[in-house]
C-alpha cells in the first residue's frame, strides 16, 4: 500500500495496509462523506481534506498525544541521520534539524568531511 504525501508516494508498512483499506472502506460507507475523493482523511468541504486541528483533537480524545510522539521521532530521526539529511527529509531548517541533533547528542560533523569525499570533483577550467 503507498499513500502519497505532496506528490511523493511512501510505502506504508504491511502492518498498516489492512487498517488503511478497511479506513477507505467505512469511508465509502458514509452518509457523511462524499466517496472517492482521493483524499486519506476528507474533509467536510469538497475537494478538501481534513483540517489538521480536527485530526489532533480526534487523537487527542483517544489518549493519542502527536506533539509529544512527533517530538520522540524528531528525536529518533535525529540520532539516526546527520542534521542535513533530517532538514531536507522533513522539510525543516537545518538550523532546527541541528538543534534535534544537538539534544540527541549525535555528532555528525564527519559527515560534511566524508560526504565531499565521496562526491566527485569537478575540474575547473
Amino acid at each position: 500500500m503507498h499513500v502519497v504525501f505532496a506528490a511523493i508516494p511512501i510505502q506504508m508498512p504491511p502492518l498498516l495496509d489492512d487498517l488503511i483499506r478497511e479506513h477507505l472502506e467505512q469511508q465509502c460507507e458514509s452518509r457523511y462523506t462524499p466517496s472517492h475523493t482521493g483524499w486519506l482523511f476528507p474533509g467536510r468541504l469538497p475537494g478538501t481534506h481534513l483540517s489538521t486541528e480536527n485530526i489532533r483533537t480526534q487523537l487527542v480524545a483517544v489518549g493519542v498525544k502527536p506533539y509529544e510522539h512527533r517530538k520522540a521521532a524528531l528525536f529518533q530521526l535525529a540520532s539516526d541521520m546527520p542534521a542535513p539529511v533530517l532538514a531536507e527529509l522533513l522539510a525543516i531548517t537545518t538550523k532546527n534539524a541541528a538543534a534535534w541533533a544537538k539534544l540527541a547528542a549525535r555528532d555528525w560533523t564527519d559527515y560534511v568531511t566524508e560526504r565531499g569525499r565521496s562526491m566527485p570533483h569537478r575540474r575547473r577550467s
